[in-house]
């Protein structure tokens, strides 16, 4: 049996965001990631702007994320100016060309990969507006009367980073990853201002490149999570799915289907059955979400609603659970009631055993290495 409270509401860091929606903290990979990819060279970004300065700034601060982020081993200008005499680096700098980089670097050496870029926009703006209010008092006969006129300046300072990176392989060239532009954005505006247009310069940066690295490094993220992501269903005609959270105890079949975003990719989830309000492991696996699983409309598994009854003490109200961890993500109440007439079940039942449950004879409590199913096919990575 179950530790029990697998079956309790465990909320720490889990918590509603919206209508319906719960927030959970995921490990998100990016797509191209394997650990094999352990070590990058961060070389001084094209700049494209009206700042000739725009892609060493900003290839710097992308370094220095980077490298606090953990993913990758990082080396930054200042570390490449052992590896690069500074006429090319200038003169990458200047051009771009990211397979005349690649080939500086020996095969197999401490760099695996080049990140290179270009930065497009790295502007700020500032704007003086004078502006005047009247003054109002009131007289000796309760009458709001003009006092005066104030006079005062409102300052607007926006800024704006816009920038790209790609991921080239030094090995033979090849790009790995490729953005699109990223832009961040900074304003300050009113009377008094807390920060200037340096400061702002440096907010918008860093916004920019927070947008980069969550493209290219394993990162932790929030994202939110609907009721929806777990579904229960009959198979109707055609094998089409009917959803519901209404059975038979004698109905033998039945599908869960669990459907994540892609960025849970590579992060490990559990489901779990009990009866509502109960602490009693009836049915559950424990699975890996992937890419492919998000394209092709999720992962299900058959399930046994008669068995579900039987161990769970009969008829009654049951919960699913989706847990990431020890925290319960999603939780879906559903019914098995007792079927209409004894001993039918309701129309459009399947007598058969489930494929990945248990039949009527199987024994009691929760299936071990049970295999889902992704777009009618055993699920076995991408």
């Amino acid at each position: 049996m179950r530790m029990a409270t697998y079956c309790l509401m465990l909320g720490v860091s889990v918590f509603l965001i919206g209508c319906g929606e719960k927030k959970m903290t995921i490990t998100q990979y990016p797509e191209f990631y394997t650990e094999d990819l352990r070590s990058i060279a961060v070389v001084p970004f094209q700049s494209m702007s009206r700042d000739p300065r725009a892609g060493t700034i900003v290839s710097d601060v992308f370094a220095r994320t980077l490298q606090q982020n953990g993913t990758y081993t990082v080396f930054n200008q200042s570390d490449l100016k052992a590896m690069m005499d500074q006429q090319d680096l200038e003169i990458f700098a200047g051009t771009g060309d990211a397979a005349a980089a690649a080939a500086r670097f020996k095969p197999g050496g401490r760099v695996q990969a080049l990140m290179v870029g270009t930065v497009t926009m790295y502007e700020v703006s500032r704007v003086d507006t004078p502006q005047s209010e009247t003054l109002y008092t009131t007289n000796n006969r309760g009458q709001r009367v003009p006092a005066g006129v104030r006079h005062f300046t409102v300052t607007r300072i926006e800024a704006t980073v816009s920038v790209s990176a790609a991921l080239i392989r030094v090995s033979d060239g090849t790009q790995i990853h490729a953005t699109g532009m990223e832009a961040g954005k900074a304003v300050e505006e009113g009377e008094s201002i807390r920060r200037d247009q340096h400061e702002c310069l440096r907010v918008a940066t860093a916004e920019a490149v927070a947008k980069l690295v969550e493209q290219f490094a394993v990162v932790r993220k929030d994202i939110g999570v609907g009721k929806d992501s777990v579904r229960l269903a009959r198979e109707g005609v055609g094998g089409q799915r009917n959803f519901t959270d209404k059975f038979s105890s004698e109905d033998r079949a039945a599908t869960l289907v669990v459907n994540l975003p892609v960025s849970c990719d590579r992060n490990a989830f559990r489901w779990l059955i009990c009866r509502d309000k109960g602490d009693v492991e009836l049915d559950g696996d424990s699975f890996i979400w992937t890419r492919r699983a998000a394209r092709d409309g999720g992962m299900s598994w058959d399930i046994n609603p008669a068995q579900l009854a039987q161990d769970g003490g009969g008829p009654g109200s049951y919960t699913v659970q989706l847990l990431s961890g020890r925290e319960a993500v999603v939780t879906r109440k559903f019914k098995i009631d007792k079927p209409k007439t004894p001993g039918q079940g309701p129309a459009g039942r399947m007598e058969r055993p489930a494929r990945g449950g248990r039949g009527g004879d199987a024994p009691s409590g929760p299936r071990q290495n049970r295999t889902p199913v992704i777009d009618g096919n055993p699920a076995g990575g991408e």
